[in-house]
């Protein structure tokens, strides 16, 4: 289903190339195979646009694990995409539990939510599925494709996307969608971004040879210079990732055995499990000063990226998706890049009320957060 990136290719001895073959120009070129990419693909191929989307990976390499919330159950199936993330093996969420602002947890039941329980997912699943669903609609795919650099022509207004796969040649499109994640891709000279908040994640893999958690629910806990979320993964395993000040992680580093014991809902959960992986993602909080502009437009956190404490990424992915389709649609990119600034503000202040709930400790973490 993908256009996979070839090896050299064989001319026939008998085939002419007097005449060059006219490079294909399409509608919009998204940038970036995740959720925001994929979905906005799908939204553009469904109105009738020719769409090529770029993702560097193959969904093979390092993706961390993610909790989506109950509302993510009627974007999916308005989106056709019921089926298909069911076939990529997600795992229940019956609730959460967060111990915030106090050591007794506060426990959320999915059970009366109207839309249904949330899901643990794999993540390199999840985005293949919802990538596989653009390319049934038309949308042409192009996996292990890294973009190196995008300009456009100011003869005929056309952007030229040049890959690390030179031997291909360049993708050219009329409009191009960047979604390549909360760093982005400069596609104008003011193109900046506004950073709220700035944390380092710790990501921890734990594999349980005695079986895995009975708790299926997802953990979040608060602690003396960070806090914690931890949930299980499809196939048995947990994800656990620490919140930290860059500077803090710079300067003392993080003693994960001495975190761990100053959160000892997390402690249990991870029990004695054995530690897989770790890596180490900066995650910011922020938004582009503009999230759309003369033939360009950024979808996802490339546009603004919230808090991981949210929970709000992917699912703010796929309702923003339609947005953006229908915005291109009318060429009123104004209305959209007004409207993800008016919602980013109201986020800024219940994420700064939020954390301003948390007074047990008086460390830098939290002093810089209320």
């Amino acid at each position: 289903m993908y256009e996979r990136q070839s090896g050299l290719v064989m001319i026939p001895a008998n085939a002419t190339t007097a005449e060059p073959t006219p490079v294909r120009v399409h509608d919009v070129a998204v940038l970036g195979g995740g959720p925001a990419g994929s979905v906005t693909a799908l939204e553009l191929a469904r109105r009738g646009r020719d769409v090529v989307l770029l993702e560097r990976t193959r969904f093979d390499g390092p993706r961390f694990g993610e909790t989506l919330p109950p509302e993510i159950n009627p974007l999916l199936r308005r989106l056709g995409a019921w089926d298909a993330f069911l076939a990529c093996g997600p795992l229940e969420s019956p609730g959460t539990i967060s111990a915030w602002g106090s050591p007794v947890p506060d426990e959320t039941d999915f059970v009366a939510n109207r839309h249904g329980n949330g899901w643990h997912v794999e993540r390199n699943a999840f985005d293949a599925a919802l990538c596989e669903l653009a390319a049934s609609e038309g949308v042409r795919v192009l996996v292990g494709t890294a973009v190196s650099s995008c300009r456009r022509d100011a003869a005929d207004g056309t952007w030229t996307v040049t890959t690390a796969n030179a031997k291909d040649g360049p993708v050219r499109a009329r409009f191009v969608v960047d979604a390549t994640g909360r760093n982005g891709v400069r596609l104008d000279e003011t193109d900046g971004r506004v950073v709220e908040d700035t944390l380092v994640a710790v990501f921890l893999q734990f594999a349980h040879d005695d079986g895995p958690p009975k708790d299926l629910r997802t953990l979040v806990e608060a602690a003396a210079d960070g806090w914690w979320y931890c949930a299980p993964l499809p196939g048995g395993r947990t994800i656990a990732a620490f919140f930290v000040e860059p500077n803090f992680y710079v300067e003392q580093g993080v003693g994960l055995g001495e975190q761990l014991r100053g959160a000892p809902l997390t402690c249990a959960r991870v029990g004695r499990a054995r530690l897989v992986r770790s890596d180490i993602v900066h995650v910011s909080s922020s938004i582009r000063t503009r999230v759309a502009g003369d033939g360009w437009a950024a979808a996802g956190d490339a546009a603004a990226s919230y808090d991981p404490l949210s929970g709000y990424g992917i699912t703010k992915a796929l309702q923003n998706a339609s947005a953006i389709a229908d915005a291109i649609a009318r060429g009123d990119l104004d209305s959209y890049n007004d409207n993800a600034h008016h919602a980013f503000a109201p986020y800024v202040r219940q994420k700064r009320a939020y954390y301003a709930m948390e007074r047990r400790w008086n460390t830098p973490f939290w002093q810089n957060r209320r």
